[in-house]
């Protein structure tokens, strides 16, 4: 077994053995059919709704003692410059920087540097499409993380997925000069999340990296899910949540911003029962703030009753 490695993206630190730190919960913003993006283009939107998911998700990361993260996604570069300095404005929280076309991506890790703000950010992510321009550019702008898509569409197991990592994701990252990724196992539909989160154990067994996946993805497919209405198809994302963080997921991706407030309680939940067994069985010193003192005392909380 491999020695389980820690990642630090600003102030959070992820990976480590299981319950040392909380697992990172990651909501995306500005995808193109976002309701508060007017133009993804241009990257105009609702810079007054944007700011109160903002807000909302800084302080469900402090109340409930969970790690968050903010998943921008621009589909330009003007687009993703726009997104980068609003979110960087008023959060302290790690910054994904996704987008689909490569030009993008490498606007995003330019825009970062700009604005002072890689230590804290996350490039993602590292693929089969990857490109020379954007292995020079994380050459040139080192963000704190490099995430690495390990799919293999031909071999979708958790061995796919190690040998993928080795033979052709670790000389690129020889390249750059990371020697922590930070592994997304890919989701096909829902069943395969249980693929993944064998992967993700596999993942850190052999390689030691920090590792998880965007369980979200599969949801919008899973129509008789759908059917039922929304707070049952909430009850199995919060599910998926749980169970790949209970697998070792550091990464835990769970969909739009608006679902922050379910991911927070859920993970919340979750790292309560593994931070107190990594207390008291493993001797850890979990981190100030840790979920495991806040989720008891969100009953004292007036604004927790307001349903905020």
């Amino acid at each position: 077994m491999a020695d389980l490695q820690q990642l630090s993206i600003g102030s959070v630190a992820i990976g480590g053995p299981l319950g040392a730190n909380t697992g990172l919960a990651v909501g995306s913003i500005f995808y193109d059919n976002h309701s508060l993006v007017e133009d993804p283009y241009s990257g105009t939107f609702d810079e007054d709704r944007a700011a109160v998911l903002v807000d909302r998700i800084n302080s469900l990361s402090a109340r409930y003692g969970v790690q968050m993260a903010f998943d921008v996604i621009g589909a330009t570069a003007e687009a993703m410059d726009k997104g980068l300095a609003f979110v960087a404005e008023r959060t302290e929280l790690p910054i994904l920087i996704n987008a689909t076309e490569a030009e993008v991506r490498i606007a995003g890790l330019k825009q970062a540097a700009a604005l002072g703000i890689l230590d804290r950010c996350v490039f993602a992510s590292l693929n089969e499409d990857t490109e020379d321009e954007e292995i020079e550019a994380l050459g040139r702008h080192r963000p704190a993380g490099t995430m690495i898509l390990a799919n293999d569409i031909g071999d979708p197991t958790p061995e796919g997925s190690c040998a993928m990592i080795e033979s052709y994701f670790q000389p690129m990252l020889k390249d750059i000069g990371v020697e922590t990724p930070i592994v997304d196992l890919g989701v096909m539909d829902a069943p395969s999340i249980g693929i993944a989160m064998r992967g993700i154990a596999a993942v850190r067994d052999r390689f030691g990296y920090p590792a998880g996946c965007a369980f979200s993805n599969c949801f919008p497919q899973w129509t008789g899910l759908d059917s039922l209405g929304r707070e049952w198809v909430n009850v199995s994302l919060a599910t998926a949540l749980v169970v790949c963080r209970s697998y070792g997921g550091d990464f835990l991706h769970y969909g739009i911003v608006e679902k922050a407030r379910l991911a927070a309680h859920a993970l919340g939940s979750a790292e309560v029962f593994i931070g107190f067994a990594a207390q008291e069985l493993d001797g850890h010193q979990l981190p100030e703030g840790h979920a495991l003192l806040k989720m008891f005392k969100l009953g004292e909380r007036s604004d927790e009753r307001q349903g905020i």
